[in-house]
């Protein structure tokens, strides 16, 4: 009686942990599809259908070869540049570097601008010097009457060392180009518009002349009030004694 007592006891106990309803049977099912999907998948699908991530270091010689060559290029490169450089520097004042003249081994020559014939364009040429400046030069000379040396362009109004210094081994003067005043025909004045006459020396010239009917040599000029041996030098360049 025990035993079958136990029997119905054991079998109670798989009923209630051992069957399932119809949704729990469904998820079952549906699970085992999964799992037989997947077993499936593996089974034949090869392995060889996954690639592999690249491996870099089969290109590392080559990638070291064109690191090598590319910093051989840079290096030429700036040896070159630094070389153009040097000789750029070492040129003489006025020499002007360009690269097409450079690549066809032509240089340009040293520019040169006559003071004394060149207009306002050609003279913008120079380092330094603008539009308005290069009127202001061509201004001067005209009263003036020429420049007699490269050094009087200091005596232009805003030309200092520094600039004069970039751009003298670019001028030159053509000395014929001066034109003396006639010092018994001219006027009052076009005397006093001359950079080297001024009013109180001007008046005294005229009073000389006046007194003394004409000048007989340049050298009278020393008795003038205020004409020193330093502007009486600059002053007979520019003087001539007519009939």
């Amino acid at each position: 009686m025990n035993l079958r007592k136990t029997q119905r006891q054991i079998s109670q106990w798989i009923g209630n942990y051992l069957t399932y309803n119809r949704s729990e049977q469904r998820g079952i099912a549906v699970l085992s599809l999964v799992l037989l999907g997947v077993i499936i998948f593996q089974v034949l699908i090869p392995a060889e259908t996954f690639q592999k991530p690249p491996d870099f270091r089969l290109f590392a010689s080559g990638i070291d070869s064109f690191e090598a060559s590319w910093k051989r290029a840079a290096d030429s490169d700036s040896v070159a540049r630094i070389n153009r450089y040097i000789k750029y520097r070492s040129k003489p004042a006025g020499w002007h570097f360009d690269t097409v003249s450079a690549k066809s081994g032509i240089r340009k020559p040293p520019l040169v601008v006559d003071l004394n014939r060149a207009d306002t364009f050609e003279l913008q040429q120079l380092r330094g010097i603008g539009p308005a400046f290069a009127r202001r030069i061509v201004a001067y000379r005209d009263r003036l009457r020429g420049f007699h040396d490269v050094g009087q362009l200091l005596e232009v109004f805003g030309m200092d060392t520094a600039r004069y210094a970039m751009i003298e081994a670019n001028l030159t003067v053509t000395r014929d180009s001066v034109h003396p005043i006639d010092l018994n025909a001219v006027t009052f004045k076009e005397l006093l518009r001359h950079p080297y006459f001024p009013f109180a020396i001007t008046k005294g010239i005229m009073i000389y002349r006046q007194k003394n009917k004409r000048f007989a040599d340049i050298g009278e000029l020393r008795k003038i009030d205020g004409v020193n041996d330093s502007l009486f030098r600059r002053m007979i360049i520019y003087l001539r004694i007519g009939p």
